[in-house]
């Protein structure tokens, strides 16, 4: 191989390069000009269809044999030297440089543009040099690329350079060049249009990452994550597949470039300025099925080194509870940064191919937008899915959204099962990496980096829904020179703290509570608070649950009234499988424990084949069934075996409640009636006498106020969630049930 690209080599051309504008030359006729031919099958290559849940292949690697020893100009200049040469390859649309040694002089400047300068990127100096000697340079877009070199005559080492491959760009990723964005389609909304105004820290932390695979250079999208120590270790969270499963070599990865801020500087097409580009990553942990049935697809690497701006290390959520609303963010056909916004919670899914597991991923259907209809292409794969809070839940696997089917969802692996249920080494899971603390945080809350003296109070919590008489732990994540912590805890005990903590906080009574946190610093002050952040649940409510011999079809969820899924299980989750040969002959009951605030829910119950829990039907001997029991031990839905054939699926409602205090409010002999209780809608206050009425929750606030003046006094309460309200009238209480 050595012979033959030597031989190549030696067939090349020096030229003199022309129309170039040099950084520190007066002239360009003095930079030398390598001149490479188009490869033969690029064609090919382009009539090669673009998949999504695949890396977005742009270029091809071409082998080559460039030193700085051997080839190029050193020219005397005031103050030192400079080194150029010109790299042109044949009807390019960009070159990415790769090189197997990299190495430049503490006092060096090595910069690398296009001919007229539109495009320059560097100084690339000391701190760029790596262990291993590997380097890579990002994209210059065009067919001709300039390396131009600043070395001091103070400075006593030479410049390094060896370049044994080149990506050859088939595709146009320029995004930023004037005549177009023809990368990606025409419905993606660029993420600084109006959809993206709330969303600038999670801007800030996603990026576009460039990745060597085989004769490969292909694109797809990740995001800097945080971690409990608060350290801005710089991890990176993208998509198994696009680094082949974890069998890219560590060779390949300190070669992988990862561009942030790479967007439109407004909502229309313009060129994108201030990008930043960092080379190089060690793997720490994935999941190894690329997204496959099964798995979550994600890759975590930490940066080789710590990028040159003040990026934003975006916050999670691990929790299994779908988002109601959010965006992903992401570089779609590695064009610059689009938005695509959902306003539909999400739901449970598998990866990619067939099978049961539905606990892998979540599944996102698309909103139409003012100014588009985002969805996600080749490209967009690894990147980050956030929720309403802006926390990042999942990473991206694949889907079957594009511009002309915008009703198709998109799959992204969730964090929740990439945190510890893959495998049980550390390589397999994200906590060692994301909670090194061993905090047992489920969320996370995303920063800034400044190592400023600016303090900015920020905390995280263990838990955000708990169970009466549990305890939740906080802490501290601010950042800047904190010299006092102040917390505030209503509701809990203790309920005021000091110090950095971790605080354990034990809640007693049901209700939903505030935490703040207020933080002084030698600069300034600062506070954060979280309203309604803790809820704690006095109900504990159990399910005894039986599947029929065919557990693995059956699948349940419990819903709260805004139907948000609280709790689940997922086909395959109970033994059992789908034929009479892989059936469980003796499935024995289930016990699944909730915690529940007070109000009404839904219990549905699915059957993949369609005959419910109907086993004996078949060759079963017997039926499944299921009851669910309230602290009490009263039943509150039950689904008996004469029953069990509900066909594909079965809904079954009930309300729980605590018992709510009414302490601070008497109880004198003023009589109203209530009527319809339930409702659905409105009700009826009915009496002899007016007065005042006052509508609680079941934490006693205020939901509604009223002056009755009339014998039968309608109310309407449709815009109230569904759950047990307290009626205060004239100091006489009434429940009501809205469901």
């Amino acid at each position: 191989m050595y012979k033959l690209i030597v031989t190549f080599l030696l067939s090349f051309n020096f030229l003199i390069a022309q129309n170039i504008q040099s950084i520190f030359l007066d002239s360009a006729n003095k930079i030398p000009l390598l001149t490479f031919d188009k490869p033969t099958d690029i064609q090919e290559l382009l009539n090669q269809e673009v998949v999504k849940g695949q890396m977005f292949n742009f270029g091809k690697f071409v082998l080559c044999d460039i030193s700085s020893s051997e080839h190029g100009l050193w020219t005397e200049v005031d103050g030192g030297k400079v080194w150029t040469l010109a790299i042109e390859a044949k009807n390019a649309k960009g070159i990415s440089l790769y090189y197997d040694d990299f190495w430049i002089p503490s006092s060096g400047e090595l910069y690398i543009y296009n001919p007229m300068q539109t495009q320059k990127i560097g100084p690339f100096t000391s701190k760029h040099n790596h262990s291993s000697g590997l380097f890579a340079t990002e994209v210059i877009h065009g067919e001709i690329l300039v390396l131009e070199y600043f070395q001091p005559e103070y400075e006593n080492n030479d410049l390094k350079l060896s370049i044994n491959r080149f990506a050859y760009a088939y595709r146009d990723i320029s995004g930023g060049q004037l005549n177009g964005y023809n990368s990606s389609d025409e419905c993606q909304v660029n993420a600084n249009c109006s959809e993206g105004n709330t969303w600038e820290n999670q801007k800030m932390s996603t990026c576009r990452i460039q990745i060597g695979s085989g004769w490969n250079v292909g694109l797809c999208s990740g995001a800097l994550i945080n971690n409990t120590l608060n350290n801005c270790t710089p991890y990176v969270i993208s998509a198994d597949h696009c680094f082949s499963g974890g069998d890219i070599s560590a060779n390949g990865l300190n070669q992988s470039i990862f561009y942030f801020n790479y967007r439109s500087v407004a909502c229309n097409n313009s060129v994108p300025n201030n990008t930043y580009s960092v080379t190089g990553c060690t793997k720490k942990a994935n999941s190894g099925g690329e997204g496959n049935v099964g798995d979550p697809d994600f890759f975590l690497v930490e940066l080789n080194s710590y990028p040159d701006f003040n990026p934003f290390f975006s916050g999670w959520n691990r929790s299994n509870i779908p988002a109601t609303s959010g965006v992903s963010i992401h570089h779609p056909s590695g064009d610059i940064m689009k938005i695509s916004t959902y306003t539909n919670t999400l739901s449970s899914a598998s990866g990619l191919g067939f099978g049961n597991d539905n606990t892998t991923h979540w599944r996102v259907f698309w909103s139409e937008t003012p100014n588009g209809h985002g969805v996600t292409e080749g490209g967009s794969s690894g990147s980050p899915i956030f929720n309403q809070n802006g926390l990042l839940t999942g990473v991206l696997t694949g889907g079957s959204s594009f511009c002309t089917a915008t009703n198709q969802s998109d799959i992204y692996g969730k964090i929740w099962h990439a945190w510890d249920q893959v495998g049980n080494s550390n390589n397999q899971q994200l906590k060692p990496w994301l909670d090194p603390a061993n905090t047992n945080a489920v969320t996370l809350n995303g920063i800034y980096c400044n190592q400023s003296a600016t303090v900015t109070a920020a905390f995280t919590s263990s838990e955000t829904n708990v169970c009466l008489n549990s305890y939740v732990t906080f802490s501290s994540i601010s950042s800047g020179e904190v010299i006092d912590y102040s917390w505030e805890f209503p509701g809990g005990t203790p309920s005021f703290a000091t110090g950095l903590g971790p605080h354990n906080i034990t809640y007693n009574s049901p209700g939903i509570y505030d935490v703040s946190l207020s933080v002084t610093g030698t600069e300034n002050s600062d506070q954060y608070s979280i309203n309604d952040h803790i809820k704690v649940a006095a109900n504990l409510v159990e399910l005894d649950f039986l599947p029929d011999c065919y557990g693995q079809e059956t699948s349940w969820e419990l819903q709260n009234a805004n139907g948000q899924v609280v709790y689940s299980v997922a086909n395959g989750y109970y033994p059992g499988g789908n034929t009479a040969q892989d059936m469980e002959p003796n499935p024995e009951n289930i016990i699944e424990n909730w915690c529940l605030m007070d109000g009404c829910y839904k219990f549905v119950v699915e059957d993949e084949y369609g005959d419910g829990l109907y086993g004996s039907q078949h060759t079963c001997e017997f039926d499944g069934d299921f009851t669910i029991y309230d602290n009490d031990d009263n039943i509150l839905v039950e689904l008996n075996e004469p029953n069990s054939d509900f066909g594909d699926d079965i809904s079954l409602n009930f309300c729980v409640e605590s018992g709510l205090s009414t302490s601070n409010h008497s109880t004198n002999t003023t009589q109203f009636d209530l009527f319809p209780n339930p409702t659905y809608a409105a009700f009826v206050l009915e009496s002899k006498i007016n007065g005042q009425i006052k509508i609680y929750n079941t934490i006693l606030q205020v939901v509604h106020s009223s002056v009755k003046n009339d014998f039968k006094h309608s109310i309407d309460i449709q815009d109230l969630d569904d759950g047990i309200y307290l009626i205060e009238f004239n100091n006489s209480i009434k429940k009501l049930l809205k469901q």
